[in-house]
């Protein structure tokens, strides 16, 4: 629709022709507005459907791993008692105590097969996977007794230390045949109850019917995501409709608009991909409003910039790279074919130097072992977190990192600084994943700072 426009100029009056903005966008933006009302009615019903299906999945997957934690916890019981029944006393003819703190730990939790069927019984699961379930735990509990038994065999001839957690495993009473055992008997007696074939029978059991069930879950809610995927297929669908409908009209009327608003924007668009100053003479009045705001911004935002990207990717207190560039530094070698040692640090002891020192101590800690660090591995050593350090070694040989490795420990030794250390090496980048690198050296420093503190305690 066109219409006129009266304007005051010198020597008379100017009438301006056009097309007038309220009359051509007033109905566009009716008919948008319906249409955006129905798209998010669509939307709120499509998230409300994959939130029900997000749920199934969850809900589904919650379930398998309580079931599946009869079998984690039925497991490390096996594992922790067998360890102790083989080698109920160690070299030296003291109670092998470490697997029995793991036994009364895992006995403690509640994933006994039991309680998990307890609570298994309050969801919404066909009764097959409570029948299985109810097998397992059943498997389950027999299997718990028969090493409660043996343990206490074995601890009728070498009497468990009665401190927590061992004083809270519930040996059951021996029977007064079995006191009067030899005590070569009564240690046969307990493996053949907890490793016998009884056992093992038990143990397959356990794991043929929690698997069973995990099953059966997985393959219930695999048909309910199943139907709850058909209608949102179908929302989606007209979803789509819509979303065509108001794109036909936009482009219609960005068509109509084009001359009048955005031609003199393209301009601008290119000036600011190449980050040249905008044009502040041309256009409209708004238009030179925003490229006079835009060099604004673009003066203080190279002013700012320099000092916004040191901040971000330097560690104030060592001055090392932070776990921002360490990550960079990662995903760039990612693509690379060369030889890799990724190495993991960890400060020992830096809580009980906050402690019992103070911050400032605990600082100066750091400090030091980021001295110590970069004196050895150079300048690819970055602090990732608090009391975490990496470093990278390229183009390098095992050896070639053992001995750099042995000299850090010097360093540290003659700084007074306590640092686990681990690490991991692949001959070429590409053959394994950073990831996988990152793990092992994490759980290879990890081991070593356990053992610091193992040692501290044992001290």
């Amino acid at each position: 629709m066109k219409s006129t426009q009266p304007q005051q100029v010198a020597g008379g009056t100017k009438t301006i022709g056009g097309i007038a903005a309220n009359s051509l966008m007033r109905p566009i933006i009716i008919i948008l507005a319906v249409l955006h009302i129905a798209i998010i009615g669509l939307i709120m019903q499509i998230n409300a459907t994959s939130a029900e299906l997000s749920e199934t999945m969850k809900t589904a997957g919650q379930q398998i791993e309580e079931a599946t934690s009869v079998l984690a916890g039925t497991s490390l019981l096996s594992e922790t008692s067998t360890n102790f029944i083989l080698m109920p006393v160690t070299e030296h003819g003291e109670v092998n105590v470490d697997p029995l703190v793991a036994f009364a730990t895992e006995i403690q939790r509640p994933r006994r097969g039991n309680q998990v069927l307890e609570r298994f019984r309050n969801y919404d699961v066909s009764p097959e996977a409570i029948h299985h379930l109810t097998a397992a735990a059943g498997n389950s509990e027999l299997l718990k007794e028969a090493q409660l038994h043996a343990l206490a065999l074995i601890n009728s001839v070498y009497p468990l230390p009665k401190v927590y957690p061992l004083n809270q495993i519930p040996l059951p009473e021996l029977t007064e045949s079995e006191k009067a055992l030899p005590k070569e008997e009564k240690l046969a007696q307990s493996k053949t109850i907890a490793l016998g074939a009884v056992a093992n029978m038990n143990k397959r059991a356990v794991s043929q019917n929690t698997n069973a069930c995990a099953d059966i879950i997985k393959a219930n809610a695999g048909a309910k995501a199943a139907e709850i995927g058909k209608k949102i297929a179908i929302l989606r669908v007209v979803l789509l409709g819509g979303a065509l409908l108001i794109m036909l009209i936009l482009v219609g009327t960005f068509v109509a608009l084009y001359k009048q608003m955005i031609h003199p924007l393209i301009g601008f668009v290119q000036l600011i991909t190449a980050n040249q100053p905008l044009n502040e003479e041309k256009g409209l009045q708004e238009v030179r409003m925003v490229a006079s705001a835009y060099n604004s911004l673009r003066k203080r935002r190279d002013a700012l910039d320099a000092i916004l990207r040191s901040a971000a990717e330097t560690d104030v207190l060592t001055n090392l790279p932070n776990r921002y560039r360490f990550e960079q530094y990662l995903l760039d070698a990612g693509e690379s074919g060369y030889s890799l040692a990724i190495l993991m640090f960890d400060i020992n002891f830096l809580k009980e130097t906050n402690d019992t020192l103070g911050h400032s101590a605990g600082d100066k800690l750091i400090r030091k072992a980021a001295e110590c660090i970069t004196s050895c591995f150079g300048d690819k050593s970055f602090r990732i977190g608090g009391d975490e350090f990496a470093a990278v070694v390229e183009d390098c040989k095992p050896e070639m990192v053992q001995q750099m490795i042995d000299r850090f420990r010097e360093v540290g030794e003659r700084a007074n600084v306590s640092i686990s250390v681990g690490y991991a090496y692949a001959e070429k980048i590409n053959e394994a994943t950073i990831k996988q690198m990152i793990d092992e050296a994490d759980k290879l420093m990890y081991a070593e700072k356990q053992a610091a503190h193992h040692h501290r305690l044992a001290r």
